[in-house]
């Protein structure tokens, strides 16, 4: 019998669900995505619509096997919020769970648009001059990590670029004119809504997750602060966070 997934994708400003069923990668199957309306209004939307959602397959929370959830980076307060849900729907139930990258998940979205080139690399803005960024490439098996996750001023991103890239952005303003000050001439660029992350998309990479033997038990699940972990580092001299190892090398010293 397959097995029944929930994905929440709560850590940016834009707010999705889906629910899959799956026996392996191969033959996982998305059955409903449901994406809010509006933004950054996840406390009252989120329960609603698992809830409306659940109804319309004729389901109910008890009949799930298993949770994937975007766990950043993104914003604080909305990552809480996906990961407190989870751990809710969670509480007393022996539920496997998995803490997705949101910059990941972007980058699949690309991918399966299919009108990238080899390297894509997801932005979202941290504030104060700053974009969590990831890359990934295409390889045989799918693709691999081509720039470590971490929090990238321009100037930083711009040296670190694994040469010509495709930027994924959902944020259209504010961040074209700070990249081509800093030389960022990417090859082509996904905006708007079609750079948003996706439910389904944490759905696809929580069930591969989940088949490698990745699964935790949901109230184990954290945040990737990025912009936290880059901080402590430079305080406590290491890094906190596996994928910060680069950024901490290349972090200036603070007094």
């Amino acid at each position: 019998m397959p097995l029944r997934l929930l994905a929440i994708e709560s850590a940016t400003d834009w707010l999705s669900i889906a629910f899959a069923e799956y026996e392996t990668v191969a033959n996982a199957k998305t059955l409903l995505l449901c994406e809010a309306e509006g933004t950054r209004q996840h406390t009252a939307q989120l329960m609603p619509l698992i809830e409306g959602a659940l109804a319309e397959l004729g389901w109910s929370v008890s009949q799930l096997d298993a949770l994937a959830v975007s766990a950043g980076p993104g914003s604080f307060t909305s990552q809480r919020i996906g990961l407190a849900t989870a751990k809710g729907l969670a509480f007393g139930r022996d539920w496997p769970g998995v803490a997705v990258s949101t910059l990941e998940a972007m980058a699949l979205g690309a991918f399966e648009e299919g009108t990238v080139g080899d390297v894509v690399v997801p932005l979202l803005d941290a504030r104060r001059g700053e974009w969590y960024a990831g890359g990934w490439r295409r390889s045989e098996t799918g693709y691999e990590v081509a720039l470590p996750e971490g929090l990238y001023d321009p100037a930083t991103l711009a040296a670190d670029l694994p040469g010509a890239v495709t930027l994924c952005c959902p944020d259209r303003a504010g961040w074209e004119v700070e990249f081509v000050d800093a030389s960022i001439d990417p090859e082509g660029r996904i905006e708007g809504r079609a750079a948003r992350p996706r439910a389904d998309r944490v759905a696809s990479l929580g069930i591969a997750a989940l088949e490698r033997g990745e699964g935790a038990p949901v109230e184990a699940l954290r945040a990737r602060y990025l912009r936290r972990a880059e901080a402590e580092a430079q305080r406590l001299g290491g890094p906190v966070e596996q994928g910060e190892v680069a950024r901490v090398a290349k972090a200036p010293t603070r007094p």
